[in-house]
């Protein structure tokens, strides 16, 4: 019995075929692009499993990384496998892996032992970036070999001299996947340093790399951040031996652009609605930013966390705002906000959903505020508009049942940031935004829910956003500065991360806000942020075109 049976296992991986054909893909739940199933191959055939997926942004490297990942668990090839993300992309990528792969996953955190994970149904293990690096999870992490480990956004582990690098280099696998558009940042050195990860001695030492391909002198050995290699390489005149480079970075790298490719994404058609406050809303909005100006002077941190949010909930409702105005302690101000009934900007809503359903459309209607979502929900009844309405505290069949709702029934999902996260809704174009985030990311998360592969019309977003507020002088920035709604998906990550990585934009439009002296110097302040975005913009335009020359497009086999 024992020798039939493993004659029987030889039969079976005998007669698996070669990686000319994915066996993986009846088991998807959807259809990968002609392009991602190339990818999947080239890696497996000619890159055995290690490779840099560094297409531009918005073509589905997690899709490619997926189906690699998918065609090697097939062949058990890969019973132990990582994923090392950001942490706003763990949620993702899970919700990847159990919707298009049917693959189970389990995220890792700090304290968890990972000796008996899930040895039954061998989960995906997830962990953040900034988790990862850290003990004990990163001791775990390293203190075992892995079959397959995917590192997204690998452009942050490229210095082998921060936390994050030291930790990719520590990892142990038979095959390695970095994810990043952006290879090269401003250094070739960047490049040298991917390429050695999955690679190792492709390119040669540090040494002879610089003195093959930089503008170094022959036989300069200095220090790598020494050396000309180390300058901007965003004019690719400035390395040597570039045919050579782009034959030798074919050999592990793939890469498509836009314009090679047959995704195409129909457009995003943006309007911002300027809406003047009636005069009681005018009259607590500037009391309200009086006050937290004033107070916001010498306040302590955790005092300027509160201002932050009160600035925050009055750019969306009276009615978001009063029980903040309560709980920081400011009972005059709360019950002027509670006198006040319906808003303009919630009669302009419903005047905006009466056009568009005449025109049998859909809509999502996005907040960021629970108050300000019940306050339009009661609006939108009162003015015979069905909607249904979804929110984070609903439990996740709720969810399902409201989403299939709006898709089937009724016209409007009115809903809060939760939607904006895992929700895909390619069955709707028409986007309102009743309040604008801060935090630029989050708009591009709300307009990504419609504004996907597998859209099939123009997408339609409205910004109603009130006349002498904080989110009229943002918008106007990203639309001014950095064409933000023109923007491919990923492509404002791309830009923020050039800024400043320690601070978030919202963080510095509060302290722009607070410690300007009148309106007048805020609105310079905002324009020195918005300066800086573009540049930014520039800097990662040049960025991307230096890394079509050294890397070059995939090479089809």
């Amino acid at each position: 019995p024992e020798w039939s049976e493993l004659l029987d296992e030889a039969i079976g991986v005998w007669s698996k075929p070669g990686f000319d054909s994915l066996i993986s893909v009846p088991r998807l739940r959807f259809e990968p692009f002609g392009y991602q199933l190339r990818t999947a191959g080239t890696v497996l055939r000619r890159m055995h499993g290690r490779a840099i997926l560094a297409d531009e942004v918005g073509l589905g490297k997690t899709i490619e990384a997926g189906l690699i990942l998918s065609e090697l668990r097939m062949r058990a090839l890969a019973s132990t496998a990582l994923v090392v993300a950001p942490a706003g992309l763990v949620d993702q990528w899970r919700e990847e892996l159990d919707r298009k792969f049917a693959l189970p996953s389990v995220v890792a955190r700090a304290g968890m032992s990972l000796a008996d994970v899930g040895a039954a149904d061998r989960p995906v293990v997830l962990a953040s970036l900034a988790t990862a690096r850290r003990d004990p999870l990163r001791t775990a992490l390293t203190g075992r070999d892995w079959d397959l480990v995917i590192i997204d956004e690998a452009h942050r582990v490229r210095s082998p001299r921060t936390a994050s690098g030291r930790l990719a280099r520590a990892l142990r696998a038979r095959y390695l996947l970095l994810l990043s558009a952006t290879p090269v940042e401003n250094r070739l050195e960047d490049l040298f340093e991917l390429v050695s990860l999955v690679s190792p001695g492709l390119l040669g030492t540090a040494a002879e790399f610089r003195r093959r391909h930089g503008n170094a002198a022959p036989g300069a050995t200095g220090p790598a951040h020494d050396a000309p290699t180390a300058a901007r390489v965003h004019n690719v005149a400035q390395v040597h031996n570039v045919a050579e480079l782009r034959a030798r970075t074919r050999q592990v790298m793939v890469r498509h652009r836009r314009s090679e490719v047959e995704v195409l994404l129909p457009q995003r058609l943006a309007e911002t609605v300027l809406i003047t406050p009636d005069a009681p809303e005018a009259a607590l909005y500037a009391a309200v930013a009086a006050r937290i100006r004033r107070e916001a002077r010498g306040a302590a941190p955790s005092r300027l966390l509160t201002l932050r949010g009160l600035a925050h909930h009055a750019g969306s409702s009276p009615a978001a705002l009063a029980p903040t105005l309560a709980k920081a302690g400011w009972p005059d101000l709360a019950a002027q906000a509670g006198e006040i009934g319906v808003t303009r900007k919630t009669r302009t809503l419903i005047d905006l959903l009466r056009r568009r359903l005449a025109s049998d459309e859909k809509v999502v209607v996005f907040t960021a505020f629970r108050p300000t979502l019940e306050t339009a929900r009661a609006a939108l009844v009162e003015a015979g508009i069905a909607a249904a309405v979804y929110h984070g505290s609903l439990a996740r069949a709720d969810k399902e049942r409201v989403i299939g709702r709006f898709r089937d029934e009724v016209p409007v999902l009115l809903t809060t940031e939760s939607a904006g996260e895992g929700r895909n809704m390619q069955f709707c174009h028409v986007m309102v935004n009743l309040d604008l985030p801060w935090n630029p990311m989050r708009i591009e998360q709300r307009l990504g829910r419609l504004h996907r592969v597998g859209q099939t019309h123009d997408v339609v977003l409205t910004n109603l956003v009130g006349r002498g507020t904080i989110e009229e002088r943002i918008l106007r920035v990203l639309e001014t500065k950095i064409n933000l709604f023109e923007l491919v998906v990923g492509e404002l990550d791309m830009i923020l991360g050039r800024i400043d990585d320690e601070t978030d934009f919202a963080d510095q439009v509060f302290d722009a806000y607070v410690t300007a002296a009148d309106d007048s110097e805020f609105d310079a302040r905002m324009e020195e942020l918005g300066d800086a975005l573009a540049r930014a913009r520039v800097d990662y335009l040049a960025s991307r075109a230096a890394i079509d020359d050294l890397a070059g497009g995939e090479e089809q086999e």
